[in-house]
């Protein structure tokens, strides 16, 4: 016996990505209820990827190509679901994250990788749609939901900017270290907040314009050097795979971009979002004191803002420099 696909919650929120109505599961496909239209699955992962005409077919077909070659970010050997839990509520930012997002959420996960954060956060009775550009991170993420049998959470291809989601559908939307692989993070975050509901939690994950600078300076010399001089596979990967993986991604990746405090502000003002926190915290500010990442803090001033991401050339920098902020949708 297998998990179900598909939750009936998660079902409800899905929609041709062509405009049409609502889709049910039918042997190895979905089928648009109104049109007729079949969309079938790719290598057994259920698709509902439709491309957008533009210069951003570039760098779309770029990624896609890439994250076939190296699933992010990978499973360490075979892991069991209680394997996952374990890590998951011994590591910090997730473990804050589901306290955070707490009971019975409809949760939707843009650019899940392998699943391993969207399979965590079914805990606590949450539903959790995970979507990806790769076939093969999902093809993973969908092999542990299987096995593990897995009933809240499910995983679908789909592009960031024709997304096949009712608009309105989720509790908390999360993209954490997604679209500054896009060929437009500013235009990718305006497509995912539509799906959020009014009243609801919008995490971002982006590499920091500051933090990001010791990774760059190490991308010159890793081919010589090897990949021990990393943090990260020194100290926290065992599996030889998953490190490749990582030294894949976090330096030899072929496109990502830059990004600040600032700019995600920028976006939540254009997109009716109000902030809530930024983790890390910025300095002297209320944030400090709060162990809510969803709790509402001052986003202190320019300068504040500043020294915070010079400072995370010497913390977040040894990490990858990726920082997250948060916000809520206004009501009305």
């Amino acid at each position: 016996m297998t998990a179900p696909l598909f939750p009936d919650r998660i079902l409800a929120t899905l929609t041709s990505p062509n405009g049409g109505g609502p889709l049910v599961p039918q042997d190895d496909a979905l089928i648009c209820r109104d049109s007729g239209t079949r969309f079938p699955f790719l290598h057994r992962v259920p698709s509902l990827y439709l491309s957008t005409p533009g210069e951003g077919n570039v760098i779309t077909d770029l990624m896609q190509s890439f994250y076939t070659e190296n699933p992010f970010p990978s499973y360490e050997g075979l892991e069991e679901f209680g394997e996952l839990v374990s890590k998951g509520h011994g590591n910090s930012f997730s473990r804050g994250l589901l306290h955070a997002i707490g009971y019975n959420k409809m949760i939707l996960e843009c650019g899940c990788g392998t699943g391993q954060l969207s399979n965590y956060l079914q805990l606590n009775n949450n539903h959790v749609l995970g979507i990806d550009l790769s076939l093969a991170s999902l093809a993973l993420a969908l092999e542990h939901k299987q096995r593990n049998q897995l009933t809240r959470s499910a995983f679908v291809q789909m592009n960031i900017f024709n997304l096949a989601i009712q608009d309105e559908s989720f509790d908390v939307i999360l993209s954490h270290g997604v679209l500054h692989h896009t060929h437009n993070a500013r235009q990718a975050f305006a497509h995912i907040v539509k799906k959020l509901k009014p009243g609801g939690i919008v995490l971002v994950g982006l590499y920091n314009t500051y933090a990001r600078i010791p990774t760059w300076l190490r991308s010159k010399v890793i081919r010589y050097l090897g990949p021990r001089i990393d943090y990260v596979v020194r100290h926290r990967i065992h599996d030889a795979e998953k490190a490749r993986i990582w030294i894949q991604d976090q330096y030899f990746n072929p496109h990502e971009t830059w990004h600040s405090i600032d700019d995600v502000l920028l976006w939540f003002r254009e997109n009716g979002i109000d902030y809530l926190n930024c983790s890390p915290a910025i300095l002297d500010t209320d944030a400090e004191m709060s162990a809510d990442l969803f709790a509402a803090t001052h986003p202190g001033s320019v300068y504040q803002r500043v020294v915070t991401q010079l400072s995370w050339i010497f913390s977040l920098g040894r990490e990858g420099g990726l920082f997250d902020v948060v916000g809520r949708k206004r009501s009305g």
